[in-house]
């Protein structure tokens, strides 16, 4: 998929796919990757594979009680797509942490082929 000339629909594309992880739907994230994709979490090892990356995701969500992504800016390019976003991470105990972070997505056939997040979270775990 070529969002080059169009980054409305590069835009619709990323809040679609962001509304699915903040509902915590694993399944429906999966639906948004390609068979084969790699799935690379901050300093995490890359995850291979749309089952494996969907499990990865749904293990960390587990250590949630929600996440909220805030879209700040999507950039459009050839086989691409960059967001940079404030996520909201609600800890189990009902305390918030909003944080910066950024994506990059490789896009094949409409679906995600390599995800990339760009992330500091230890401050979401340290007390």
């Amino acid at each position: 998929m070529t969002f080059a000339q169009t980054p409305a629909a590069a835009r619709e594309f990323v809040s679609k796919v962001y509304a699915t992880i903040d509902s915590m739907d694993e399944q429906g994230f999966a639906r948004c990757l390609t068979e084969h994709c790699t799935f690379v979490y901050a300093n995490s090892e890359p995850v291979v594979g749309r089952a494996n990356a969907a499990a990865a995701s749904q293990n960390f969500l587990n250590l949630l009680g929600g996440i909220e992504h805030h879209i700040l800016n999507v950039w459009a390019i050839e086989d691409g797509v960059l967001s940079q976003l404030r996520v909201t991470y609600t800890r189990k105990d009902g305390s918030t942490l909003t944080i910066p972070a950024v994506t990059i997505w490789k896009l094949r056939d409409g679906l995600i082929d390599e995800c990339h997040i760009y992330v500091d979270i230890s401050p979401l775990f340290a007390r």
